[in-house]
């Protein structure tokens, strides 16, 4: 007989129990200099941080409870309104993901990501290093627009149709199991919709008066993505070498697109052209992410179930993230810590190197999303500009994946009992090394093209 799923269990009283009087330590704590304000948020920071890691309640349970903690304890000693950190909670960073959200929900909804998974796969070949790169092509691709997790379900039930045709021995299966999920989470750091990070970043620089364009995030992420996704590829196909000299794979499905489908590929294209000519027509890329949000429930291409489904959950962690970063700034805490820690006379490649380096190891431990709702509001705090540190860190989270439990995607590909903890561990430790040097380096230099100042 099983416990009621919904009863609080023990251990999650003694944690909230544990955060709650983490709070109240530091806000007690002697700490010179630390105005009131700034030490009530160090205290609701310090809540936030212990209960999004030990997740003793929902995540997006701790970032509303961020935003009611706020809400009562800084309007006070700010003298402002609770609209201040309740405003992020809709800010257009947060419309901007919904718009990704609804498109990554039609395409799956009508089978167009299974589509495009076998027409790109139908012409690979049959080379074991071009199926391997196809496959990771495809996962990297899809979860440029949609959830990296969604996509690695997709590409690993394509990918066991291939393995059970090969011996039990072949390395090969190995490659594909982890060149999937890691493709996907490399694929996700290109796009602004990619994954939450990326969208948080957006809104914190939004919130320091700098403005990143949607097509000026591909501009960075987009050539980081693809040398770290070549790398990947070379890492795999060196390890895991081939023993089979061909790899049988099942046609690509075939039929005309009925008319439903048509409109969500057209309405798809139409939402990515205006999001990369932002530039030329000056439409803010969270008004371009509403058109498909209103075209597909307005036409019911997405019933009010479909609607439902979307991830709610994570908006609302993103909200929190958001809220908390307008508390550190507006409350002194980032000016307090930077004055803490002298950081304005640190070489910024040397502050963004240990900045991202946190990130990763955190993030190995806990959901990336927690990790940026964390860290990338005190990262902005650390430095006049702060746009290199925010956007290395925010890609660094994504590219960190050493463990099964570092994202869901990894989670995915050990559940297929084909790859050890160990075995996982390994690769994810090298390309987590090597992720490291490209981001840092990469953001370094393209922002730098791009114009901003580091």
């Amino acid at each position: 007989m099983t416990g009621d799923p919904r009863r609080v269990a023990p251990r999650q009283l003694v944690h909230i129990g544990l955060g709650a009087a983490l709070g109240v330590a530091l806000y007690l704590a002697p700490l010179p200099g630390l105005p009131e304000p700034a030490r009530r948020c160090l205290a609701i920071l310090a809540v936030a941080t212990w209960l999004w890691v030990t997740e003793a309640i929902p995540l997006y349970a701790t970032s509303l409870l961020v935003v009611l903690l706020e809400s009562v304890l800084l309007t006070g000693p700010l003298k402002v309104g609770p609209k201040l950190f309740i405003a992020p909670l809709f800010d257009p960073v947060i419309m901007l993901f919904l718009g990704g959200f609804v498109l990554s929900h039609a395409l799956a909804r009508y089978n167009l990501d299974v589509r495009l998974a076998h027409a790109i796969l139908g012409r690979t070949g049959t080379r074991p290093g071009s199926v391997l790169f196809g496959m990771m092509f495809v996962a990297a691709f899809l979860s440029m627009w949609m959830s990296n997790t969604a996509a690695t379900a997709l590409l690993i039930g394509l990918a066991l149709t291939v393995i059970r045709r090969l011996p039990a021995d072949e390395p090969f299966s190995v490659a594909l199991i982890l060149g999937i999920p890691f493709a996907a989470n490399i694929g996700g750091v290109a796009t602004p919709i990619g994954t939450p990070p990326n969208a948080m970043a957006l809104g914190i620089l939004a919130e320091h008066g700098i403005r990143v364009s949607f097509l000026k995030w591909m501009a960075i992420g987009l050539p980081v993505a693809a040398l770290l996704f070549l790398l990947l590829w070379w890492l795999l196909a060196r390890l895991f070498p081939a023993r089979a000299g061909r790899i049988e794979l099942d046609p690509p499905e075939r039929g005309r697109l009925d008319q439903r489908q048509w409109l969500v590929v057209g309405v798809f294209a139409a939402t990515v052209l205006l999001w990369l000519t932002a530039e030329l027509h000056r439409l803010p890329a969270a008004v371009v992410a509403m058109v498909p949000a209103v075209v597909f429930t307005g036409l019911r291409v997405l019933d009010r179930e479909d609607f439902g489904r979307i991830g709610w959950d994570i908006l609302i962690l993103m909200g929190g993230g958001l809220s908390l970063g307008v508390a550190i700034r507006e409350s002194g805490l980032a000016a307090w810590l930077l004055s803490l820690l002298h950081v304005g006379g640190v070489n910024p490649l040397l502050l963004t190197a240990i900045v991202t380096l946190v990130a990763m190891v955190v993030t190995t431990f806990i959901s990336n999303t927690s990790t940026a709702a964390l860290l990338l509001p005190l990262v902005a705090g650390l430095t006049p500009h702060p746009v290199l540190p925010v956007i290395a860190c925010a890609i660094g989270v994504s590219v960190s994946m050493v463990l099964p439990v570092s994202t869901p995607p990894n989670a995915i590909a050990y559940g297929s009992g084909l790859v050890s903890v160990r075995t996982m561990a390994r690769v994810g430790i090298i390309l987590s090394a090597v992720g490291l040097v490209v981001v840092v380096l990469g953001v370094l230099g393209l922002t730098r093209l791009l114009g901003y100042p580091t």
